[in-house]
């Protein structure tokens, strides 16, 4: 522990803290509250023009108004919180919660939303995008994975529409293609 009572040592794959000082993050926090560090990944799409941090979902940036590219995202229905998929040339994403215990920790981290508590496994669905269509498949995960209250066979991609309702374990989110 820091003399401040910060941990001395914080895993920098961890979306939960700041890389720098160890501080606790709010989830979506753009900068450390402590430190001002600014965090790698805000949850926000850049906008091409002025390269501010717009939610994802806008059509035009808060700040110079120009066009914003369409992407996709994932909204926790309980927060209404809005998390970017598919950021850059990915094409396959995990989704679960992070464990660093065990060494995991998923493209799409849902532990600050109350994944573990939901029964999310640590590695429990995987997002595709394969021309400009987005799957969705269970990763035979312990508390299962529905799509618009079906039950999704493991290791069997389906196709998500946008506004599909996507229940993994308990949690709820909607897929918004954009």
């Amino acid at each position: 522990m820091i003399s401040d009572g910060r941990p001395s040592t914080v895993d920098r794959r961890s979306s939960s803290a700041c890389g720098v000082c160890g501080t606790p993050a709010e989830a979506g926090a753009r900068f450390c509250i402590h430190c001002g560090h600014p965090f790698p990944n805000p949850i926000g799409l850049r906008c091409p023009a002025c390269h501010s941090i717009n939610l994802p979902g806008e059509a035009f940036c808060e700040v110079c108004g120009a066009p914003l590219p369409v992407a996709p995202y994932l909204v926790i229905t309980e927060t209404g919180l809005r998390l970017p998929v598919f950021v850059g040339e990915q094409a396959s994403l995990v989704v679960g919660r992070a464990d660093a215990l065990s060494g995991v920790f998923p493209e799409i981290d849902l532990s600050p939303y109350g994944a573990e508590a939901a029964g999310l496994s640590r590695h429990h669905a995987r997002l595709t995008r394969k021309d400009d269509q987005y799957w969705l498949e269970d990763l035979n995960s312990v508390n299962l994975t529905y799509l618009n209250d079906q039950r999704l066979t493991p290791d069997r991609p389906v196709r998500l529409k946008d506004g599909d309702l996507i229940r993994l374990a308990r949690l709820l989110v909607t897929f918004r293609a954009g």
